[in-house]
C-alpha cells in the first residue's frame, strides 16, 4: 500500500480547494492568530481546514455553503444531534436569566440528580469545565485518600491533556513538555494484558489507583479482571467515562460491563454539547475535597448554562431510547463501510462498541467480533497516516464530516442518513485509489 502524499495535481486536492474558498481565506488569517492556525489539535489538517457555520440534527454546513452529515458530532458530546430544540430552549432561557451567577443554581441540584440517577455508582460528584479537569480531580483525590502518588495508565490511552494525563513515557514527555517529576508519578502497563497488570501492581506498594478508558474495545473479562485486580491488591479503580459516559449504555461502558469503580469521570454527553465535566464515585473519596486538603476552585464549574443543557439532555437520555437509536445507526454504518471495503477489495474493516465507529484501512478486522481489533498479518499493515490524510479530504469532498478511522454517531442519524453515508464514503474510497495510493 503506497504511502506517499497528493502532489499539487491530486484531484482530491484540487477539489478541496474548489469547494472551500471561504475557509482557505479564514485559514489563512488564523495563521496569524493561533498556533498552527487552529484551536485545536484536531482541526489541524492540510491543506487548510474546514470552518463550519451551522447544524440541525445529523448535519452540518460550512461557511462555504457545503452541507456534511455530521459523524464528528461535538467530538462526542452531540449524542442528541445539532440543535436539539429542547437543548436550545434550555440554553435560551437560562442566558436571559445570566450566564455566570457567581453562586450555585437549581440547575446543578437538577444535572447532579440525573447523574445520580443513571449510574449507579455515583454517590457524590464534582461539576468541572472538562474532560481533562475531571481526570485531574480524580488523580488528586486517589492520591490523597490512598496517601499513594503513582497511578497506573495503560499506554496509547487517552486520559486529557494535563501533564501526568498525557504521560507517554520518558522518551517522549520531556519532548511534550513534562516534568521528569510527574513523569515519575505515573506507572504505564501493557493494555489488554491482566499478567501485566497484575505484576505491576504488585511490584509497587505506591500506586493510588489504576484509570482504564471506558470507550477503547476491550472485551467484558478484561475488563473485569482490571477491577478484580484493583480490589486484589487493595487500589482505587477508576473508569474515564469521558467518551463512553451515558453513550455505551444510559450508565457508561461500566453499565455495560457490570463493574463498579470507585471513582468515574464524565464529560461530552454530560454538559449535553457545553463545556463540562464531573469527577464522581464514592462519597468517602470524593470528600476529599474540601476539608480533608484537596481544594477545588474553578470559575466555571456548574456553569448555569451547561448545567441547563446537561440535565436537560440527561433527562432525556434517561426517558428515551437515544442510546439505542445511536447503536442503530452505528450497527448499519459498520455494515455498509466493510460491504464497501469488501466490494473494493481493500483490506480493513470498521468496527467497534456501542454508537462509536472505528476504521481500519490495510488490517482486517473479524467483523463477527463485536469485540475485535486490527490484527497484524503477514503482507498486510495499516494504511499509512498520507493514505489516511487523502481519505479524510475525499470524505469531506464528499460531504462527510467524519474523522478517516473514527465515527461517532447520534440518535438523529436516520437510515437513509447512514445509507447515503456509506454510498459517499464509497465515492471517496474510489478517488483515493484513483491517484494510486489504495
Amino acid at each position: 500500500m503506497a504511502t506517499q502524499g497528493p502532489s499539487s495535481s491530486s484531484a482530491i486536492l484540487q477539489r478541496y480547494e474548489r469547494l472551500h474558498p471561504k475557509s482557505k481565506l479564514l485559514a489563512t488569517q488564523a495563521l496569524n492568530l493561533f498556533p498552527e492556525g487552529v484551536t485545536h489539535a484536531a482541526r489541524k489538517y492540510g491543506p487548510f481546514p474546514v470552518y463550519m457555520d451551522h447544524g440541525q440534527g445529523p448535519r452540518k454546513w460550512d461557511v462555504d455553503g457545503n452541507e456534511y452529515i455530521d459523524f464528528r458530532t461535538g467530538h462526542g458530546s452531540m449524542i442528541l444531534g445539532q440543535a436539539h430544540p429542547a437543548i436550545v430552549k434550555a440554553v435560551r432561557d437560562q442566558v436571559a436569566k445570566g450566564t455566570h451567577l457567581s453562586s450555585g443554581t437549581e440547575h446543578e441540584i437538577r444535572w447532579a440528580s440525573a447523574v445520580k440517577r443513571l449510574v449507579a455508582t455515583v454517590e457524590k460528584m464534582r461539576f468541572v469545565s472538562s474532560g481533562t479537569e475531571a481526570n485531574m480531580m480524580a488523580f488528586r483525590i486517589a492520591r490523597r485518600f490512598t496517601g499513594k502518588e503513582k497511578i497506573v495508565k495503560f499506554k496509547g490511552a487517552f486520559h486529557g491533556w494535563s501533564d501526568d494525563e498525557f504521560v507517554t513515557g520518558p522518551e517522549t514527555d520531556r519532548r511534550y513538555g513534562i516534568p521528569r517529576g510527574t513523569s515519575e508519578s505515573m506507572a504505564l502497563v501493557e493494555p489488554h494484558d491482566l499478567g501485566a497488570l497484575d505484576r505491576a501492581l504488585a511490584s509497587s506498594r505506591d500506586i493510588a489507583a489504576v484509570i482504564l478508558q471506558g470507550d477503547e474495545v476491550h472485551r467484558p473479562e478484561y475488563v473485569k479482571g482490571v477491577e478484580q485486580l484493583c480490589r486484589k491488591h487493595g487500589v482505587l479503580f477508576m473508569m474515564d467515562e469521558v467518551v463512553s459516559g451515558f453513550r455505551w449504555s444510559r450508565s457508561g461502558a461500566q453499565g455495560m460491563f457490570g463493574v463498579k469503580p470507585d471513582v468515574s469521570t464524565f464529560g461530552k454527553i454530560l454538559a449535553g454539547g457545553l463545556p463540562g465535566g464531573a469527577v464522581s464515585g464514592r462519597a468517602d473519596v470524593l470528600d476529599m475535597i474540601g476539608g480533608h486538603g484537596v481544594d477545588h476552585p474553578g470559575t466555571f464549574n456548574a456553569n448555569p448554562l451547561s448545567a441547563a443543557a446537561g440535565s436537560t439532555a440527561l433527562e432525556i437520555i434517561e426517558k428515551e431510547p437515544v442510546g439505542e437509536k445511536a447503536e442503530l445507526a452505528a450497527k448499519r454504518l459498520k455494515e455498509g463501510i466493510n460491504r464497501q471495503l469488501g466490494n473494493l477489495e481493500i483490506p480493513g474493516g470498521a468496527y467497534g462498541l456501542s454508537s462509536i465507529v472505528q476504521m481500519s484501512i490495510g488490517l482486517d478486522v473479524d467483523s463477527s467480533d463485536p469485540y475485535a481489533t486490527p490484527q497484524e498479518t503477514a503482507g498486510k499493515e495499516q494504511a499509512g497516516q498520507a493514505v489516511l490524510d487523502l481519505l479524510h479530504l475525499a470524505m469531506i469532498n464528499e460531504g462527510l464530516w467524519a474523522w478517516p478511522t473514527w465515527l461517532l454517531l447520534s440518535s438523529t442519524h436516520t437510515e437513509k442518513d447512514v445509507d447515503t453515508a456509506v454510498e459517499r464514503f464509497g465515492t471517496a474510497l474510489r478517488a483515493v485509489r484513483n491517484e494510486g495510493l489504495i
